[in-house]
C-alpha cells in the first residue's frame, strides 16, 4: 500500500525482479522503449511504451497512457510498475497517482542518476508549456527496486553524471563513504564494487525524505549544488548530472568564501571531482549566472538559501544575501 515510508529493495541479478513484484495483483508496466528493447524480457506482464523525452513529459502523454490502462481494463486493484529513467518514472508515477484516484506503483529505475535521485523522494509529475514539473504531487510508491546490472548498457556520460548525485548525497551524510567512494571511482571500478556506494545514496535520501516528506528542514539539504546547477542548465542546457557536479564545486567555494569550510576540504572535493572525470569550471559567465539565479525559486526578499559544506558529511542551510551573491560570483568562477 502507499504510504508515507520510502522503501528500497535491492537485487543483484534482473532474474530476481518478477520474484520481487506483488502475486495477489495484476501487474502492467509502463516502460520507456529504449529499455523494452534490450529489459523487456524481464517483465512478463503487458507493456505500456514511453519516450523518455521532457517534451513527451505531458498532460497529454498521461492522457495517452490512461487510455491504454483503460483498453487493458486496469482497474483500482492494479499495480503499475514504473521501469526506466527519471522521466519515465515521473510519467508513470503521476498518472498512477491520479488514474482512478490512485492505484498503487512501483519504481524501477535503470539510469545511475535515478536510482541515487530521480525515483526515490515521492516526487512525481510533469511539464507544462516548457516549464518544468509544474504539474505534480507527492505520493512514495510501494517501493523502489535498485538493480545495478540496468548500468551495464549505459553510456559513460551517463554513469558520470549519476556519480554527481551520488557524491553529492555521500557529502551531505556519511564522509567516511563519500571518501571510500572517491577513492574507488579515482582508481576503476567495476558495477560490483560500485553497488554499495549507490545503495548508500539512494538509503540516505530515503532516511532524509522519510524524516521530511514536504521539504521543511533536511529534505532542502538535497539541494547541494543545485541552485548553481538549475541556472547552467537554463542558460546553456547542458546535463542534469554536469551541473550538478559543477555546481557541487561552486558551493563549496562560496563555502570557503563565507568562512564556513576549510579551504583544504574544498581542494579535495574539487582534486576528487576532476580525477574522477566530472565537470568542475563554469561554463557561463558570471553575470549571466547572477541573472538567472536570482531568479530561482529558493529566493526569499533580498537573499536566496543556498546549501553550503561545514564539511564532508555535514552541510547546513543558508541564506546569502544577493547582493553578496553577485560580488561572490565572480571571485567563485
Amino acid at each position: 500500500m502507499v504510504g508515507n515510508s520510502v522503501k528500497l529493495l535491492n537485487c543483484n541479478s534482473l532474474d530476481e525482479i518478477s520474484h520481487l513484484l506483488p502475486k495477489e495483483k495484476r501487474v502492467i508496466v509502463i516502460i520507456d522503449s529504449n529499455v523494452k528493447a534490450i529489459y523487456g524480457k524481464y517483465f512478463p506482464f503487458p507493456h505500456i511504451e514511453v519516450n523518455a523525452s521532457e517534451k513527451e513529459k505531458s498532460l497529454f502523454v498521461v492522457a495517452d497512457i490512461a487510455r491504454k490502462l483503460m483498453d487493458l481494463e486496469a482497474d483500482r486493484d492494479t499495480f503499475l510498475l514504473a521501469v526506466g529513467g527519471g522521466i519515465t518514472t515521473d510519467i508513470a508515477a503521476f498518472t498512477a497517482s491520479i488514474y482512478f484516484r490512485g492505484v498503487d506503483f512501483a519504481l524501477v529505475p535503470t539510469t545511475l542518476l535515478s536510482q541515487v535521485d530521480a525515483a526515490i523522494g515521492g516526487k512525481n509529475g510533469v511539464n507544462l508549456d516548457g516549464y518544468k514539473n509544474v504539474l505534480g504531487v507527492i505520493r512514495q510508491p510501494s517501493f523502489t527496486l535498485i538493480c545495478p546490472q540496468f548500468l551495464k548498457t549505459l553510456p559513460q556520460s551517463d554513469i558520470k553524471g549519476g556519480l554527481a548525485e551520488m557524491l553529492k548525497t555521500l557529502i551531505l551524510k556519511d564522509r567516511e563513504g563519500y571518501c571510500k567512494a572517491a577513492s574507488l571511482l579515482k582508481r576503476g571500478y567495476t558495477l560490483e564494487e560500485l553497488s554499495p556506494y549507490i545503495s548508500r545514496a539512494a538509503a540516505i535520501k530515503a532516511q532524509i525524505v522519510e524524516s521530511d516528506q514536504f521539504e521543511n528542514g533536511d529534505r532542502k539539504l538535497l539541494n547541494l549544488g543545485h541552485t548553481f546547477a538549475h541556472a547552467i542548465e537554463k542558460e546553456i542546457g547542458t546535463s542534469h548530472g554536469e551541473a550538478v557536479a559543477i555546481g557541487i564545486i561552486l558551493a563549496s567555494r562560496l563555502s570557503v568564501k563565507l568562512g564556513i569550510l576549510a579551504h583544504q576540504e574544498a581542494v579535495t572535493i574539487e582534486e576528487d571531482f576532476i580525477k574522477i572525470g566530472l565537470e568542475t569550471k563554469s561554463p557561463i559567465k558570471p553575470e549571466h549566472l547572477f541573472s538567472s539565479m536570482k531568479r530561482d525559486k529558493k529566493r526569499s526578499g533580498d537573499s536566496i538559501s543556498f546549501i553550503l559544506i561545514e564539511r564532508i558529511g555535514k552541510c547546513t542551510i543558508h541564506p546569502v544575501q544577493i547582493a553578496r551573491l553577485e560580488e561572490a560570483l565572480y571571485d567563485l568562477s
